[in-house]
């Protein structure tokens, strides 16, 4: 990971995650590709409890594959949504895993880094876009250096 991405995983739990500790944060997309790279578990130490969930075995990967039985306080994923091919399905697929935020983290100008494909680049609005497909309600979006950040929550139905 980036260190503007870390930076902001960093913003969001210090800005977000306050009062608490101990909270359950499933990061999606968390295995480390390049060794020596940084991963958001240093973010959550314990007692916060993290786990890792990625489409492949590795580095800061504790649950293979994209399914998961349970849910957890918060959603992280960063440096992920541009991999994936429909992102707004894929982001309506995973609001059932969290019960208070979702913050996800996506270059909005970076060079082509295909792992195995690279599809998409997100502004605010992109970002915002994908919320509203997925029933995420938009808490705040934020464009930093070369990174959009989403932090949402589920929408509410009155």
């Amino acid at each position: 990971m980036h260190d503007n991405s870390m930076r902001l995983m960093k913003w969001f739990k210090d800005n977000y995650l306050t009062g608490n500790t101990g909270y359950t944060v499933l990061d999606i997309g968390s295995r480390v590709v390049t060794e020596g790279h940084q991963c958001y578990r240093t973010i959550f130490p314990p007692p916060d409890i993290y786990l890792g969930m990625d489409v492949e075995p590795g580095p800061n990967v504790d649950i293979v594959g994209y399914e998961s039985l349970q849910t957890y306080d918060v959603v992280i994923s960063g440096q992920t949504i541009e991999h994936i091919k429909r992102p707004w399905e894929w982001l309506k697929g995973i609001t059932k895993y969290f019960t208070k935020y979702i913050c996800i983290i996506a270059p909005h100008d970076l060079q082509e880094h295909r792992f195995p494909i690279d599809c998409y680049r997100f502004m605010p609005d992109g970002m915002r876009d994908v919320f509203e497909y997925a029933g995420i309600e938009e808490v705040q979006i934020i464009r930093k250096a070369r990174d959009t950040m989403g932090i949402g929550k589920h929408k509410r139905k009155e």
